[in-house]
């Protein structure tokens, strides 16, 4: 699948880095990718994260970290997009060249180290921890400061990355990237379609309409552009979207089937268990 080349850090191939701040009703970045390495933290905003052959939800504090070309999309929940809802969403995006770290030092093992951490996050990597909560400090200061300090504790955050053990990786093991110029508009506009309309009854024909396919080639391209059936990406989307419902004690099981889309609880509870491989009770009663 291609996603969109989002050309807005001037510093390809150049020992700089560049701080981007984010402050708008929701984030509105199609499916994309970056030529530089991306690290993000999420201030406010919740929804859905599509990274690599991931689906998953994101949520105030997220610290994701994410290597070139890797396609992404952060798809804020409809309550962004209520224009009487007055929330905002907020985050700071750290990019850099891949070989940044080789170019200002020849230090074997720190050097050593920083290869292994990009390596890994050619997955992105959804950092946690006591390294979560340093770091989001860190990428604070570097947004409010300049020069040498900020270069200095740029080289802080990548050594403290490079070292830590708390972190998880997001995309499959055996995830390609495909950078097919002609698949990025067809694979946004089913993606962004799906993430708005997961709640309710999809036809397969509707979505294969969006490729102007018929249902059955549009489950071969899907597949092999993703290494995913469409039947498991859409019901990723659904038991992402009840595992987060089903952290608030308000929302009966039942609800949360129906929210999600599913007509019956029996298609809700294989699902969840396929996926998750717990049932929804067990899952709620864990989180507590």
């Amino acid at each position: 699948m291609k996603p969109e080349l989002i050309v807005d850090a001037p510093i390809i191939g150049e020992k700089k880095i560049w701080v981007k701040k984010i402050y708008k009703p929701h984030f509105d970045h199609p499916f994309h990718f970056h030529k530089l390495c991306e690290l993000t933290w999420i201030e406010n905003g919740h929804g859905k994260l599509i990274i690599g052959d991931f689906v998953g939800n994101f949520a105030e504090g997220e610290l994701i970290l994410a290597s070139p070309e890797l396609p992404h999309i952060w798809q804020c929940d409809p309550v962004y997009y209520k224009k009487k809802k007055k929330m905002y969403t907020k985050a700071i995006g750290l990019y850099f060249p891949l070989e940044f770290i080789n170019r200002v030092t020849d230090d074997t093992a720190s050097v050593s180290l920083y290869n292994d951490l990009m390596h890994r996050a050619e997955r992105g990597l959804r950092f946690h921890g006591q390294t979560r909560l340093k770091i989001i400090e860190k990428v604070k200061e570097v947004a409010q400061c300049g020069g040498l300090v900020q270069l200095g504790t740029f080289l802080q955050i990548i050594d403290m990355l490079s070292k830590s053990k708390e972190s998880i990786a997001l995309a499959s093991i055996g995830y390609k990237s495909s950078t097919n110029e002609n698949d990025m508009e067809r694979f946004n506009d089913v993606y962004q379609f799906l993430l708005r309309n997961f709640s309710r009854d999809i036809m397969l024909e509707e979505v294969a309409r969006i490729c102007n396919m018929t249902p059955n080639a549009f489950c071969r391209y899907f597949k092999q552009k993703t290494q995913k059936t469409f039947t498991r990406f859409l019901n990723e989307i659904r038991i992402g979207h009840a595992r987060k419902l089903l952290q608030n004690e308000n929302y009966s099981i039942k609800d949360i089937c129906y929210e999600c889309g599913y007509n019956n609880p029996v298609n809700f509870f294989s699902f969840f268990k396929q996926i998750t491989g717990q049932t929804p009770k067990a899952f709620r009663q864990n989180m507590k």
